[in-house]
């Protein structure tokens, strides 16, 4: 899926009314995935990722060590990062990238992340 597909489906999924809310949105929740993830992970995920898309995830950010979150607090984290009016809203967006994620990745890549999140985060990304 080329990434302004991704940024269109994003943009309809989660209810945001431009294709650069949907690319900034993305950033967010592809960062607070990148966070959670173990640094190596993270790695092979973006590796199959366009470049555009390399650029939003920012390895070169990637904390040393998994930042440890559930739920509540990754999606609390896209609501803010995000600039989203509610945690419903939040949730919308993370869902869309998360599943529009998921269309980029080879299905071994998508199992290793899920195996990598608590157990109410994998929920939301077997769902996506």
């Amino acid at each position: 899926m080329k990434p302004r597909v991704m940024f269109a489906r994003v943009s309809v999924q989660a209810d945001l009314d431009s294709l650069a809310k949907a690319k900034q949105a993305t950033g967010v929740v592809l960062r607070a995935l990148r966070d959670r993830l173990t640094p190596e992970e993270g790695r092979q995920a973006v590796a199959q990722l366009p470049k555009e898309l390399k650029a939003l995830w920012r390895v070169d950010a990637a904390p040393d060590l998994p930042v440890k979150m559930h739920r509540r607090e990754f999606v609390d984290r896209v609501r803010t990062e995000a600039g989203l009016p509610s945690r419903r809203r939040a949730e919308m967006l993370v869902d869309a990238v998360f599943g529009a994620h998921k269309d980029q990745l080879s299905r071994g890549e998508a199992d290793d992340i899920q195996a990598q999140l608590p157990t109410d985060l994998k929920t939301v990304w077997t769902r996506a």
